[in-house]
């Protein structure tokens, strides 16, 4: 999760600098609607990339365990495998927006407070 977050922070926050739509170099308003805006795709894209792993986790721990002590999976992947014949791929996607909703602020708020605090002590960008 939080590789997938400060990789792409990093990149879009290039990109976005680049782009000049947050003024030379991105640094209107000190570059915070850019580090806002980068930071909010890095949760997307860590949601797409966790919720699969988050579903099947859910699924393991609330699985119903017969009267002959037999569980319903015997493991993560027989869960993937079971769930994705069952209900189709998108079922690896329930809950998702719960999970940003939740992510997204943590996200926003840790990274930008991380790279201002950075560059405000060591004068180069964390991100």
């Amino acid at each position: 999760l939080s590789a997938c977050q400060l990789g792409v922070t990093s990149e879009v926050k290039e990109n976005l600098a680049k782009s000049g739509y947050f003024g030379e170099k991105g640094q209107m308003f000190h570059g915070l609607p850019m580090m806002f805006c980068a930071t909010l795709c890095s949760s997307f894209c860590a949601n797409i990339v966790a919720n699969p792993f988050d579903v099947v986790k859910s699924r393991m721990q609330n699985m119903a365990i017969s009267a002959d002590g037999k569980a319903m999976y015997s493991g993560m992947v027989d869960c993937f495998v079971k769930s994705v014949k069952a209900e189709g791929p998108t079922v690896l996607y329930a809950g998702f927006t719960p999970a940003f909703i939740k992510l997204a602020p943590y996200t926003v708020i840790s990274l930008t407070l991380a790279d201002k605090l950075t560059k405000a002590v060591t004068g180069k960008d964390a991100l």
